[in-house]
C-alpha cells in the first residue's frame, strides 16, 4: 500500500495504526518501512498514530493527524475500519478524498468498494486464511509452522490519486 502511495508522488503520508504490539501491526509497519526504505525515506519521519483497531480508532487517529500535522496528502491506514474512521473526520472538516487527502485501508471488507469514495485497500483472502489457521491449529504443536504467506491484492479504487 506505501508503494501504491509512493508511486503517485506522495511523500507526506501519516499513518493510521493499531497498537504495535499486535503482530498484525509489526508485520504491516514492517512492509510499510521498506517501501519507504526504498524511496529514500524512514517510517520515524512520518507521523505514525496508534489508536483502536477500529473505526472510532480511526477517528481518533485522523483527528490527531490533522491537528498535528495538517500538510498530509495522504493516511494510511493499517485496517479498513480505520480507513473508514478516517473517511468519516475528513468528510466533517470539508477535506475532499482524493482531492486533498488520499486515504487507503487494508483487508476488503465488504463494504470498502461500496463507500464514497470506494476505497484503495489490500485484499486479503480471508476464507483461505481461515481455513489454513484451522488446518494449522489441528496440527500437533511441535510440527506447526508459525506464520505461512497469504496472497493479497491491491485493489486501487477512487480514494487515492496523484498527490498535489
Amino acid at each position: 500500500m506505501a508503494e501504491h502511495l509512493l508511486g503517485l508522488g506522495h511523500r507526506r503520508i501519516a499513518v493510521a495504526a493499531g497498537s504495535r504490539r499486535l503482530a498484525t501491526m509489526a508485520d504491516r509497519l514492517t512492509g510499510v518501512s521498506r517501501a519507504l526504505e526504498a524511496h529514500g525515506l524512514r517510517l520515524a519521519d512520518l507521523p505514525v498514530v496508534e489508536a483502536e483497531f477500529t473505526l472510532e480508532g480511526g477517528k481518533e487517529a485522523a483527528r490527531r493527524i490533522l491537528d498535528e500535522h495538517p500538510d498530509v496528502t495522504a493516511v494510511l491506514a493499517l485496517n479498513d475500519d480505520m480507513a473508514v474512521g478516517v473517511l468519516s473526520v475528513l468528510r466533517e472538516r470539508g477535506i475532499s478524498v482524493p482531492d486533498d487527502v488520499s486515504v487507503t485501508g487494508f483487508d476488503d471488507v465488504t463494504v470498502a468498494g461500496h463507500l464514497s469514495p470506494a476505497l484503495t485497500t489490500v485484499h486479503l483472502p480471508m476464507k483461505e486464511m481461515g481455513r489454513q489457521a484451522l488446518e494449522l491449529a489441528l496440527l500437533p504443536r511441535a510440527t506447526r509452522p508459525r506464520r505461512r504467506p497469504a496472497a493479497q491484492r491491491l485493489m486501487v479504487r477512487a480514494s487515492t490519486s496523484r498527490a498535489r
